[in-house]
């Protein structure tokens, strides 16, 4: 008859010890990926957040005026309200009134409300979404350098997002916008 030779308990041991700090290796490793995984994501939600509000706020702030938005030169506000170029009497379907001055829509405003959104409101009263987790939002009419024109708008945004385990990401853009003379 043979004899079976069974493992000692040291070897049992031993083996359960290499295992348990395979297994702590592996966990490590994965949450480093989500770690990585929730950086990268997360980045590239709030530049394209950033990029959809610029877009936005861009195709209306270049044809308006300075003298028709709120912001004036030298300063810096965390709203902005503006009119833009609008046939208003829709009978000629052109912008210019019959003297040839342009005719103005009603006042649209862009603001960050409670819930970290940048709201767009129309004159009607409407409102919509352009962009959410923004915690700053800043339009300025400053200029370091005297040769520059004052028709110059600084947008700065800041956009922030917290994962479910607290790692914050963030991301800040600036656009600028020559306004319409």
């Amino acid at each position: 008859m043979k004899k079976i030779k069974g493992f000692t308990l040291v070897e049992v041991l031993l083996s359960a010890a290499v295992i348990s700090i395979l297994v702590l290796a592996s966990f490590s490793v994965l949450e480093v990926g989500q770690g990585a995984w929730f950086s990268g994501d997360v980045h590239a939600e709030l530049r394209k957040e950033i990029i959809r509000a610029f877009m936005a706020m861009e195709r209306e702030l270049s044809p308006t005026r300075p003298a028709q938005q709120s912001v004036p030169f030298g300063e810096s506000r965390t709203a902005i309200t503006f009119k833009i170029p609008q046939d208003s009497n829709d009978a000629d379907t052109t912008i210019l009134d019959s003297f040839g001055y342009i005719e103005w829509s009603g006042n649209i405003s862009y603001a960050l409300d409670g819930s970290n959104q940048i709201i767009r409101t129309d004159p009607a009263g409407a409102t919509q979404v352009l962009a959410r987790y923004m915690t700053s939002l800043q339009f300025s009419r400053f200029r370091n350098n005297p040769a520059l024109p004052q028709d110059l708008l600084i947008i700065n945004l800041t956009a922030q997002k917290t994962s479910s385990v607290g790692k914050v990401a963030s991301e800040t853009g600036q656009l600028i916008i020559r306004m319409r003379n």
